[in-house]
């Protein structure tokens, strides 16, 4: 079996999957999330509030949840928040 052939270890597919994204441009960061703010954000994607995180207690972590709120509903949905509408 030729070296392109053989199975790839855990390892070895993490080293090529980060090159990839490098060549990508992505870099990779690690960041802290303070889960009430997330959480806060969460809340306010679902009740169709706009992202405004500016003066949350964590800014960053309210976003997080929010995009990730409106990143799993309905493409409808997202329509009416990017719109202002109440869901």
């Amino acid at each position: 079996m030729s070296d392109d052939k053989k199975p790839k270890g855990l390892a070895e597919r993490q080293r090529l999957f980060r090159e990839r994204q490098r060549e990508a441009g992505f870099t990779q960061k690690t960041m802290w999330i303070h889960a009430e703010s997330e959480e806060e954000g969460r809340r306010a994607a679902a009740n169709g509030d706009p992202c405004n995180p500016m003066g949350k207690k964590h800014p960053t972590s309210w976003a997080v949840g929010w995009i990730d709120e409106i990143s799993s509903m309905d493409p409808e949905l997202v329509e009416d928040v990017q719109r202002g509408k109440r869901p």
